[in-house]
């Protein structure tokens, strides 16, 4: 089975980027592909919960977020240091995710058979 990494570096409002990031993670596991989502820099900001985008085109991406588990994606991570840069806490996240350090993140993406980056 192929491993599929999803990398999320986009706000959840400031384009369909981070809803992009989520559907293609979501087809990806659809087809038993070993799928994994990757949150760097503000691409973190789509895990905060309590969103409340009201008035905004685009829709709190929370809903996608809990689909995760159900479609067999069970590595999400995010990069502890853009975390601790934007001042945020795994409680702050809306679902668990894996904390990774900056210079692991090339061996998680080498050990990955495709990656596409949103």
């Amino acid at each position: 089975m192929p491993k599929i990494c999803i990398i999320s570096t986009r706000p959840p409002y400031a384009s369909t980027a981070a809803k992009d990031a989520l559907d293609t993670a979501l087809v990806s596991a659809s087809y038993d592909q070993e799928t994994s989502l990757l949150f760097l820099g503000d691409g973190i900001y789509q895990l905060i919960k309590g969103q409340q985008p009201e008035g905004l085109p685009q829709k709190n991406p929370g809903a996608m977020l809990q689909a995760l588990e159900m479609y067999g994606i069970e590595n999400v991570l995010v990069s502890r240091e853009d975390m601790r840069d934007r001042g945020l806490q795994e409680s702050d996240l809306t679902i668990p995710a894996q904390l990774l350090e900056r210079n692991a993140i090339g061996g998680w993406l080498a050990q990955q058979d495709r990656v596409f980056n949103f």
